[in-house]
């Protein structure tokens, strides 16, 4: 039977899942199953609040990234592992204006479909052969929930408008409050004498503050990952704090699906969630 367990910082989950078929086998929907691999798949996206990216926060690339490797013996026959990433910081760092393989041409210079495409990319590097469909990563999700009627970046009942008025019901505390938050990445690592691996997302909604000189008075997240090598599962831990000009963030640890739409997204996803062809499905959450 397949078994996904997450545990996150924000409240303890435990959610099985399996798939079981006609001739009394089981399989598991996950790619990653109880996230015992040691050669991790995670990604991370932003969204705004029409689910769109509208601007790209500067100097960050466009609010797709990921931190995918294998873990693999440093020499042939050696004991000791190293780490191959499969994603480096210049892929990324990729923003509007900067092509990369499949990008088609309409999205070169629009930022929300640039970061459909982007994920995809990013999908096709971290990608992980299996049956019956290969899958890419876990994906760390963050939102800003706040709404600028007055930016014209989202539809009203799915029809494009010009900005409105309605700070009744869509409060924006400060011009460009859409915008999307830094990302400093660190990537996963060997640590311990090499007995774990480590590594992890975070930043903040106020562009203009380093958050190295602390996070009172501003917003900030932080997801971080660990694992030992070998035995066991990967521990995610998630910190979300909001501020003043940020009240209404939201930030998720997804399995997206591996093609087509995800969560009511109307994007091409990539993921963790194979498709399979069941005959029942057995679903129990224990919180």
């Amino acid at each position: 039977m397949g078994v996904l367990a997450l545990a996150l910082a924000l409240g303890l989950t435990l959610l099985l899942l399996s798939v079981s078929f006609g001739n009394g086998e089981s399989v598991s929907a996950i790619g990653d199953p109880g996230m015992r691999r040691d050669s991790l798949r995670v990604a991370f996206e932003s969204w705004n609040f029409c689910n769109e990216v509208g601007h790209e926060a500067p100097a960050m690339g466009s609010p797709r990234a990921a931190d995918c490797f294998d873990l693999l013996p440093c020499k042939p026959l050696a004991s000791s592992s190293c780490i191959q990433h499969k994603v480096g910081d210049n892929q990324n760092r990729l923003g509007v204006g900067n092509p990369f393989p499949g990008l088609k041409a309409e999205a070169l210079m629009n930022p929300d479909l640039y970061a459909v495409h982007k994920e995809l990319y990013l999908g096709s590097l971290c990608q992980v052969q299996d049956a019956p469909t290969p899958w890419s990563f876990w994906m760390v999700m963050l939102k800003n929930g706040n709404f600028d009627t007055t930016a014209a970046l989202c539809p009203r009942n799915g029809q494009k408008i010009g900005p409105f008025t309605d700070h009744a019901r869509f409060p924006c505390p400060a011009p460009g409050c859409m915008n999307h938050p830094s990302l400093n990445h660190h990537p996963t690592s060997l640590s311990d004498n090499d007995t774990f691996l480590r590594g992890g997302f975070r930043g903040s909604y106020e562009l203009d503050f380093d958050i190295r000189r602390g996070i009172q008075n501003i917003s900030y997240y932080e997801v971080t990952w660990e694992k030992q090598v070998g035995p066991g599962s990967w521990k995610f831990r998630h910190k979300l704090k909001t501020s003043r000009k940020y009240p209404w963030l939201m930030l998720y640890l997804r399995a997206d699906a591996t093609l087509g739409f995800s969560g009511g997204y109307h994007y091409d996803t990539r993921g963790m969630l194979k498709t399979v062809s069941l005959l029942n499905i057995d679903l129990l959450l224990l919180l």
